[in-house]
């Protein structure tokens, strides 16, 4: 049985001009992304897009582009399967929100990728 790994990171705090962050997918072997995110003005919208990499420079979009737009204000919600992975970084990019601040936390759970070897 392989071992899932659930790890919760800010991605982007309290900021009116957006932002992005990295993750570094190496070693993983499934993985979904659960967002959770905070619109400190009610009605504000805030578009949300995954892109991935394999040098880490040049991200482009999943060949079904991924992207969630939050609305309303207050708390939010978005829940992405990212099955087999098969590239090397994964970065969530919050636009700029239309009023107030956004906060966004990701969870990613993975499973890591298991190699078989010979036992003697």
């Amino acid at each position: 049985m392989n071992i899932p790994n659930i790890t919760t990171t800010t991605l982007v705090n309290a900021s009116a001009t957006g932002g992005s962050f990295t993750y570094d997918m190496r070693g993983a072997n499934i993985a979904s992304l659960q967002l959770n995110g905070t619109l400190s003005s009610g009605g504000a919208t805030d578009v949300i897009t995954l892109t991935i990499s394999n040098d880490n420079v040049n991200f482009v979009g999943f060949s079904t582009a991924k992207t969630v737009t939050f609305t309303q204000g207050g708390t939010v919600n978005a829940l992405f399967e990212l099955g087999v992975i098969d590239y090397a970084f994964l970065k969530v990019s919050a636009a700029t929100p239309s009023a107030g601040n956004v906060t966004l936390t990701g969870v990613l759970y993975c499973t890591p990728t298991y190699t078989s070897g010979t036992h003697g």
